[in-house]
């Protein structure tokens, strides 16, 4: 569901997209201050499959069944092997659900169609790849990481989640590295933009799309980046906070034309 369809007559419960659903009650600009975990009957949700789904709706997603669960194995997964805090750093469940789950679901409300595909740049412990193939199970994505634990890791959550057409990429992503034909990538790394394009030179297609999931910074990142001397071109920005949250977020969007 892309942007342009928001509106403040359209902010109730939004329904699927394809296999599944994301966006409800989606604000792109809500703003709600908060200085505490969110309460539901005054109280905190235990983290289980069920707060799950409570908080994912509280944050604006919504998701079928299957992939809800899809997401709390993965999520269990994640807390069972995260005893030196090399896969996250957040341990509150509500944090995690907000800015790794919601983070990476989201993005789905702004992007019609994704590429068939793609590559997950710096992937870390999975993010957004693993949330991105589970919402969208049709897409052929390789997870790009190079840190050795990292890379067991995520081999580990491709076979107890069962999922098929998805990989790993045990290295940096560089020109050199990284000769796969792919239509799409996408990153949710703290590196510049105009530092990313070049390390894709011999893997995105013409026409190709590159997805950057960035935090405010993008802004000022863009008034100063030429797409074009890499040979892209900006198709969409948008800039949004997680619902009932004050995490800032940015999804941009280029296209390769050379």
């Amino acid at each position: 569901m892309a942007n342009s369809n928001w509106s403040k007559k359209s902010f109730g419960r939004a329904p699927a997209r394809a296999a599944d659903a994301v966006g409800k009650d989606f604000v792109p600009h809500l703003k709600a201050r908060r200085t505490e975990f969110p309460l539901f009957g005054g109280k905190r949700v235990n983290p289980s499959l069920s707060g799950l789904e409570k908080l994912l709706g509280y944050y604006g997603v919504e998701l079928q069944p299957q992939t809800l669960e899809q997401i709390w194995k993965y999520h269990q997964l994640i807390r069972e092997n995260n005893d030196d805090q090399d896969l996250t750093r957040l341990n509150a469940f509500e944090t995690m659900v907000e800015r790794h789950y919601a983070d990476c679901t989201l993005i789905n409300a702004f992007v019609k169609k994704w590429p068939a595909r793609m590559i997950d740049v710096g992937s870390g412990a999975g993010f957004p790849g693993i949330p991105l193939k589970l919402v969208n199970p049709q897409i052929n994505l390789t997870l790009c990481e190079p840190r050795p634990n990292r890379i067991n890791f995520l081999n580990m959550v491709i076979e107890k989640l069962g999922l098929k057409n998805i990989d790993v990429f045990g290295h940096k992503v560089t020109s050199r590295s990284m000769t796969i034909p792919v239509d799409g990538v996408i990153s949710r790394a703290f590196e510049l933009m105009e530092k990313t394009f070049p390390r894709l030179e011999n893997s995105l297609k013409i026409g190709g799309r590159m997805f950057f999931m960035k935090g405010p910074a993008a802004a000022d990142e863009l008034k100063t980046l030429h797409p074009e001397d890499f040979g892209y071109k900006l198709l969409e920005k948008h800039f949004y906070n997680i619902p009932n949250s004050t995490q800032e977020r940015a999804l941009v969007i280029f296209e390769r034309v050379e």
